[in-house]
């Protein structure tokens, strides 16, 4: 599967999240700066969203 070369920008820090070589559809990944998820809908166009914790 091709991976384009758009940044995955944390929604609530605004830090770049670093990208495995290989991602998936469904794939959740952890900004690094403030530990919020983000979890993969789409490839190409490249989409995410903003993991959500229930209380």
């Amino acid at each position: 599967m091709a991976v384009n070369n758009t940044k995955i920008i944390c929604p609530d820090c605004q830090a770049e999240i670093v990208r495995p070589l290989e991602m998936e559809v469904g794939e959740i990944l952890e900004c690094s700066e403030c530990g919020c998820e983000v979890e993969i809908l789409s490839m190409d166009p490249l989409k995410y969203r903003q993991l959500i914790e229930e209380k």
